[in-house]
């Protein structure tokens, strides 16, 4: 699962009850504050949670041992949790979940977002070409299947909502209105997507995506 927490917007209380009820075994977040990050430190024994700020605060998690790293980017920082087969039963090699957050390109100076975003993707390719294992790419692209930036990683990655054909938005105005956008993937290479699932995440002004995959 991939959640935009929307910083202290989310609702602590809400965010415990979603995750009781999907129960994900690796979770990615983004716009993560430290009430957030407590109730998901009181979820998962092993995490890597950064809550830095609003729009910075980021983390991982994984219902068993994985290898954690930071993917050091220009401007947002993206996370890697490796997964290996002697911790996850059922793999017969190593899947990598990797968490990224793109910048806005409609923040102010628009000029220097577009500049950070080609950066951070340029980092996260650099990253998979060093790394050749299957993998999982969640999070808050900031892009719509119109922009530049979701055309390039679909010239490289399977798009996991269009595999499933469940392409609603996760993005909205307000925490309780409908859905516009959807800037919010799940990426693949050497996956196979089950489905994906858009869910509520109380408070938060982006919809969870609940990714299924088969390797």
């Amino acid at each position: 699962m991939t959640a935009n927490l929307w910083g202290p917007q989310v609702d602590p209380i809400g965010l415990r009850d979603v995750l009781a009820a999907v129960d994900p075994d690796v979770l990615a977040v983004q716009e993560l504050d430290p009430p957030a990050a407590d109730v998901i430190a009181g979820c998962y024994l092993h995490a890597r949670l950064d809550p830095v700020g609003q729009t910075m605060g980021s983390g991982i998690a994984a219902r068993r041992p994985a290898v954690f790293s930071r993917i050091h980017l220009r401007y947002r920082s993206g996370w890697s949790a490796m997964l290996e087969p002697s911790s996850w039963p059922g793999l017969t090699e190593p899947l990598e979940v990797v968490s990224m957050h793109m910048a806005n390109p409609a923040a102010w100076p628009w000029w220097r977002s577009v500049g950070h975003r080609r950066y951070q993707l340029a980092g996260l390719l650099t990253h998979c070409d060093a790394t050749p294992v299957r993998r999982v790419i969640v999070g808050d692209f900031n892009a719509s299947p119109a922009w530049p930036l979701y055309r390039q990683l679909r010239q490289r990655f399977s798009d996991g909502a269009a595999v499933a054909d469940t392409t609603a938005g996760t993005w909205r105005f307000q925490a309780r209105t409908p859905p516009l956008l959807r800037i919010d993937h799940a990426f693949g290479d050497g996956v196979d997507f089950v489905s994906t699932e858009p869910v509520e995440v109380p408070g938060s002004d982006h919809l969870g995506l609940v990714v299924d995959v088969s390797v």
